[in-house]
């Protein structure tokens, strides 16, 4: 297939829904208070928008949607605010394999005893 026909076929190819346009109501609560927590730091700092954004090299608009808890911001610009805060080690623990409960349940109920005694 040449480049062209390959652009044609992206082209029609039907557009997956977006997760941002109907978000679970669980996930919308937590990005809110996420949001709202990022918020809070920076005032608690007595930083201005302009300032962290700076700080973490984004715009002031993005500094704005983040702590509106706004679903579209990159993951990256919460663990440039995290690193800022000095909060960044915390993000790999978020589904670190030590603390994902499910998971190791999953794998115990796997585990099968050892048939037969000691020899």
């Amino acid at each position: 297939m040449n480049i062209i026909a390959a652009k044609e076929k992206i082209k029609r190819m039907p557009r997956a829904p977006k997760l941002t346009n109907d978000l679970p109501a669980p996930v919308a609560k937590t990005l809110q208070e996420l949001g709202a927590n990022l918020h809070l730091a920076r005032q608690r700092r007595g930083l201005s928008t302009r300032v962290l954004a700076a700080e973490i090299n984004v715009s002031v608009p993005t500094v704005m949607t983040r702590e509106g808890g706004e679903a579209t911001v990159s993951i990256a610009v919460y663990a440039a605010a995290l690193s800022f805060y000095g909060r960044l080690e915390w993000l790999p623990d978020l589904i670190a394999p030590e603390f994902d409960r499910k998971a190791l349940r999953i794998e115990l109920a796997g585990i099968r005893p050892r048939s037969g005694g000691r020899r």
